[in-house]
């Protein structure tokens, strides 16, 4: 057993494989967030507006326009589909974590760059959003080059590595918006300011080359949207979705100061008990202009996203590439820290806890939409996923006796994790909240009238009917889709005998309403 080796190429190959390829093109996307990427993209395949993105026909301000261009190449390529519409992040997460191992093999050894390599795909939300058809994994590709090449600039001079951080900033810019830009400019002031280099970042920002290719990445695109959705665009992208992200909470994403502290150890399990070797040594840790810029990298993020009025899991992820480098940088020393063994065990523990509760989920919902969707959970959560889950406890229970370093044993039981993540437990929570939509998508296909969503915002039933749903208000003929809790409003509004409901599963409706000719005609053609 001493001579398991994490470095071997079939080892590596099941890391990567199973974090973010398993299972990819079985999963419904989810929505919102994969719902509406993917449907703009498709509308901007459909339309042949390349310049601007719509979300059912209507403009759609949230994001740049890179992520989308490069889903639609890749849908382009493999067509409308989960497999498609996701390889984006699959490419980019790869490409990301390459970036990862070359940087580490240069400037700590190849040892840690291959240990950064097996965190980075085992860790549980890398390789969630590094399968998901979003801008996330992208924007952290982006995000990642621009601090190694910052890196690079600081200890080599060298114009190619200052120009090279410029492009990553204007693609991750193109990407996500001023995030990209900002994490870098503010950590590498404050990294470079408390190294008394002050002069290099200043001689970086000021660098004329620098901003024209910052201007020549963004400015046709910039261009092109404005003459395509005028001043809206930019109002909506910088105030709506950016500024008053910050400022106020938006879409009920709100939390608290401590929210991060209490989501980043879930973020990165089953590797979350080693953030605390980075804080225990922080102050040794500090003397290394390397471990520095991690640690400004990580604290600059993790500041920022704890400030904002809106909060979101992923945020955080911005600054969780620095902590996968300390954490393989500095991996031995968990040598005699058995109590590592807990996070593996939590996230086994997680599994019984949804097996215990499914019964009841349905019963103490008030809400009608989510008693029906629940309903689901317990024919998700059966004896099948028992047995699986009795399994993974039993494999992670046995693998920590085994003879290995307990280095090698947490990593070989985050490869378990993330074989049965991808395996059970989120196809079982796909099955619960997205199925019900896909299939209402793949039956309303045959109705060639147009659909329109009423109170509801689920996108990926756009994306599977492969049509617009409109966004208006309801009028008799109409073919609706909607939630079990919205159907009550509809009858109030055209009478019960008016309200056809032709698709219910999992709190999700497809409904006609009828004219009231129309239901007199039907109930004579029913006698």
């Amino acid at each position: 057993m001493k001579k398991f080796e994490l470095s071997h190429p079939v080892v590596l190959t099941a890391f990567i494989f199973v974090g973010f390829l398993l299972n990819l093109s079985a999963i419904p996307l989810f929505d919102v967030d994969e719902g509406a990427f993917s449907e703009a993209t498709r509308e901007m395949l459909n339309t042949g507006v390349w310049s601007a993105t719509y979300l059912d026909g209507q403009p759609r301000y949230d994001k740049p326009i890179l992520t989308y261009w490069v889903q639609a190449v890749f849908v382009s390529i493999f067509g409308l589909n989960e497999f498609g519409l996701r390889m984006h992040s699959v490419i980019s997460a790869a490409l990301w974590a390459l970036a990862c191992f070359l940087f580490c093999k240069e400037f700590i050894n190849r040892n840690t760059a291959v240990a950064v390599l097996v965190i980075f795909a085992s860790t549980l939300w890398i390789t969630v959003i590094g399968r998901a058809a979003t801008a996330d994994a992208l924007l952290n590709l982006f995000i990642a080059l621009s601090f190694f090449d910052i890196y690079r600039y600081s200890q080599h001079q060298q114009s190619i590595h200052c120009y090279r951080a410029w492009l990553w900033m204007s693609l991750g810019m193109l990407t996500k918006g001023p995030v990209a830009v900002a994490i870098p400019a503010i950590s590498s002031l404050i990294w470079l300011l408390s190294l008394g280099h002050f002069r290099v970042w200043l001689k970086a920002v000021l660098n004329p080359v620098g901003w024209l290719i910052f201007l020549s990445v963004l400015t046709p695109w910039l261009y092109m949207v404005w003459l395509e959705q005028g001043s809206d665009f930019f109002y909506g992208f910088l105030v709506e979705h950016n500024l008053k992200r910050f400022t106020a909470t938006k879409e009920g994403h709100g939390g608290s100061w401590y929210y991060y502290l209490l989501v980043l150890p879930l973020i990165i399990l089953p590797y979350s008990g080693l953030i605390l070797n980075p804080i225990r040594r922080c102050a040794r840790l500090w003397l290394n202009p390397l471990n520095r810029l991690l640690i400004i990298w990580f604290s600059v993020v993790f500041m920022l996203v704890s400030i904002s009025q809106t909060q979101l899991p992923h945020y955080v992820l911005y600054g969780v590439t620095p902590l996968l480098i300390l954490f393989a940088k500095y991996r031995n020393l968990i040598s005699r820290q058995h109590w590592q063994w807990l996070f593996p065990l939590a996230f086994c523990a997680i599994q019984f806890i949804l097996l215990f509760v499914a019964p009841d989920l349905a019963q103490q919902q008030n809400n009608l939409y989510q008693q029906q969707m629940l309903t689901i959970a317990t024919q998700v959560f059966n004896t099948h996923y028992l047995i699986a889950s009795v399994i993974l406890l039993l494999l992670v229970s046995v693998l920590y006796f085994i003879p290995l370093s307990l280095w090698k044993r947490l990593s070989t039981a985050a490869l378990l994790q993330t074989l049965f993540c991808y395996t059970f437990l989120i196809p079982a929570l796909a099955e619960i909240q997205q199925t019900p939509i896909k299939q209402a998508a793949l039956q309303s296909k045959d109705i060639a009238q147009p659909f329109v969503a009423y109170k509801i915002h689920m996108p990926s039933f756009s994306v599977y009917r492969q049509d617009i749903t409109h966004r208006r208000e309801v009028k008799p003929g109409d073919y609706v889709y909607t939630r079990a809790d919205r159907v009550s409003s509809l009858q109030e509004m055209f009478g019960p005998q008016n309200v056809r409901i032709f698709y219910q599963h999992g709190g999700i409706v497809l409904a006609e309403i009828l004219h009231n000719k129309q239901q007199r005609t039907l109930v004579n053609v029913e006698k």
